[in-house]
């Protein structure tokens, strides 16, 4: 499956739980951290991950009372937080039970999701703010001031996350490994491989 399938699969998942009504913020959050895994593996895959929930959730609110959509706004964006959130906790569990095996992954695989974690938690406020426009001025105010908490959550995560990162980057001689430990862990960084064991990290029932 494609990206743009992949996004429109999602997209329409949002829209059908958001209709639905019930357990939007924990079903919202389980669809995010499902996907995460998918979508941090391309550039702003993170971005579009977010995009495609925010405009899954003005399609399933359009055409209920203000209140209600605003309601199911709301839910939404903090699913979204809390699905980012665990992800970036599968990220830092997966990159310490590897570096206690000697496992290092390809620099260029730790750089772009560090990038992708970044960078989504610096966009959010604009990507929620904008998509929520459709729903009316005061959906899209809320949409701001919901999307700046999520902001600040998503950018509190970031420095133990970076931290991960550059250790995992870092020399395994410097981590405490042995010469033969550090000579097989080196053997080791094909790229992709940080993302097949982050996306076992990622499986929720």
């Amino acid at each position: 499956m494609n990206a743009h399938e992949l996004t429109s699969q999602l997209k329409a998942r949002v829209e059908a739980l958001v209709k639905r009504g019930d357990n939007v913020r924990a079903e919202t959050a389980h669809l995010v951290e499902q996907a995460t895994g998918t979508f941090v593996q391309a550039k702003d895959g993170l971005t579009s991950l977010v995009k495609a929930v925010a405009e899954g959730a003005v399609e399933g609110a359009r055409g209920t009372m203000p209140e209600n959509a605003e309601n199911k706004l709301r839910q939404v964006i903090e699913g979204v937080t809390d699905g980012l959130t665990k992800s970036a906790q599968a990220v830092r569990l997966t990159l310490e039970e590897s570096a206690a095996s000697g496992t290092r992954f390809a620099k260029e695989d730790l750089a772009r999701i560090g990038h992708e974690f970044r960078a989504t938690g610096e966009g959010i406020v604009d990507i929620m703010s904008h998509t929520a426009s459709a729903l009316g001025d005061h959906a899209k105010a809320q949409a701001h001031q919901l999307g700046e908490h999520a902001r600040q959550t998503l950018l509190g995560i970031w420095p133990p996350l970076d931290s991960a990162l550059h250790a995992a980057a870092a020399d395994p001689l410097k981590l405490g490994h042995d010469t033969l430990h550090a000579a097989t862990a080196a053997a080791r960084q094909a790229a992709g491989v940080f993302f097949t064991r982050l996306g076992e990290a990622l499986k929720v029932e």
